[in-house]
């Protein structure tokens, strides 16, 4: 006899078979890792140095793209957008790629403290987060910017993780809180069962799906949380290429409406890039969620 014939079918195939059922999914993350495939291998190519100087031949500066400039154009410095955008896109994935898993991480540990231990616990991790969201994020960069003596990569990262898990906590604590009520969890208690083997083994297990949605859609709000600090001045220095450093050329008027080319190739990039997100992650929700699969 087959002993798996009667085994649920897990998260990932799940999560497959709804991709196989969904063409803009599909598409949604072909494009997505194209991007990010483009942007880590022809960004390390990309000769940094070269484009921090200044070009002093005045004929390469703000030249339209397919000018015999660069595909892209150049910028007011000379410097080729095609290689400033590689650039920018890199360290912008980069960085959505550390903090999202990183406060995740954190949140993800929290709040399953928080739902599994109850009580005294839960009340103090909850009063905590509530503490802290009363508080705009932007009103604390704000102060860390004009605080540290030292602003760069490494302290917005290290900033951006400190607040980022507080949402990761909050839904991960109401999805434990829901799974350490159920029957199975209360018997095992009963029982004696170590706690850290009924959150191992059966908590987590169950709780899996909740977690790889927040995190797909967690990529898209790191990217959009960068570019917008950027935007403003409280994002990363002004010598790292950004895509939210490109976006802030667009708030000089002349650039906005005269060189298009320097900040609307940056633009569609983080559209593509958001839009491609958010079709895995609905893909990923429709995969893990009964009602949403027989709609």
């Amino acid at each position: 006899m087959n002993k798996d014939i009667n085994r649920p079918p897990s998260a990932w195939s799940m999560i497959v078979a709804q991709f196989k059922k969904d063409p803009f999914a599909i598409a949604c993350l072909v494009v997505f890792l194209a991007i990010v495939l483009t942007s880590f291998i022809l960004g390390s190519l990309v000769d940094e140095e070269a484009l921090t100087r200044l070009n002093r031949d005045p004929r390469t500066w703000d030249n339209p793209p397919l000018t015999g400039h660069g595909l892209l154009g150049t910028d007011a410095r000379g410097r080729d957008m095609l290689g400033i955008l590689l650039l920018s896109a890199r360290n912008s994935l980069a960085i959505s790629l550390i903090v999202t898993p990183a406060s995740f991480a954190i949140g993800y540990t929290v709040g399953l403290i928080a739902g599994f231990f109850g009580k005294f616990v839960d009340l103090a991790i909850l009063r905590f987060i509530d503490f802290w969201s009363m508080v705009p994020n932007i009103m604390i960069i704000i102060a860390m910017v004009a605080v540290l003596p030292v602003w760069g990569v490494r302290e917005f990262i290290i900033l951006m993780i400190i607040l980022g898990w507080f949402s990761g906590a909050r839904i991960m604590r109401a999805r434990v809180l829901q799974e350490s009520a159920k029957d199975y969890i209360l018997a095992s208690k009963t029982l004696g069962t170590p706690n850290y083997k009924i959150i191992f083994k059966k908590v987590l297990p169950n709780v899996t799906s909740i977690m790889m949605v927040s995190f797909v859609i967690g990529l898209a709000n790191s990217i959009g949380m960068e570019t917008g600090l950027t935007v403003i001045g409280y994002g990363l220095p002004s010598t790292t290429p950004s895509l939210g450093r490109l976006i802030s050329y667009a708030t000089r008027p002349t650039i906005m409406q005269d060189r298009m080319w320097q900040w609307m190739p940056a633009v569609v990039l983080i559209v593509v890039t958001t839009i491609c997100i958010y079709g895995i992650g609905n893909a990923v929700r429709r995969a893990v969620n009964p009602r949403q699969r027989r709609q």
